[in-house]
């Protein structure tokens, strides 16, 4: 099974390092249209309310992005190391992982306070579950394909 899960993250890192700029925004893109999808679903916005909220929603993902830039750059570090992981190297990678989530956070509650003042506190608590559902689902997906770091 580690054969496995070493094999699956040299994959992940081939696939990273192969990943040109140009690439991987095909993919942020394509990402960001499944999810801008979902969003205008769990939503059912009126007209109205579509006018205000598109506009809030791309300035934040738009602010988004740095998070997810910096959640690869992580893993891709992660990978890295993943058979040679000194306490050092851990340490700031963890350290950088509570640093992108904090920062996460503090984006969804901001554009939670933004959505609520422009159009209704039960959009803005829609839109801030939604984006948590999303949210949990990446980092779950994330969690099952890079393994747990061996211990030394």
């Amino acid at each position: 099974m580690k054969k496995g899960i070493i094999t699956l993250l040299g994959v992940m890192v081939c696939l990273f390092a192969q990943a040109q700029n140009t690439e991987m925004e095909l993919i942020r893109s394509a990402f960001r249209l499944e999810k801008k999808a979902m969003v205008a679903e769990f939503l059912e916005l009126d007209n109205a309310e579509s006018d205000k909220f598109w506009p809030i929603y791309e300035k934040y993902e738009q602010e988004r992005a740095e998070a997810g830039t910096r959640r690869i750059k992580n893993i891709e570090a992660y990978a890295k190391k993943y058979e040679n992981m000194d306490e050092a190297t851990a340490e700031a990678l963890v350290k950088e992982s509570i640093s992108i989530q904090k920062k996460e956070l503090e984006l969804r509650n901001k554009y939670y306070g933004i959505v609520k003042k422009e159009l209704s506190v039960t959009t803005a608590a829609r839109f801030y579950q939604i984006e948590d559902f999303i949210y949990i689902g990446l980092l779950n997906e994330l969690n099952n394909q890079i393994p747990l770091l061996l211990k030394k």
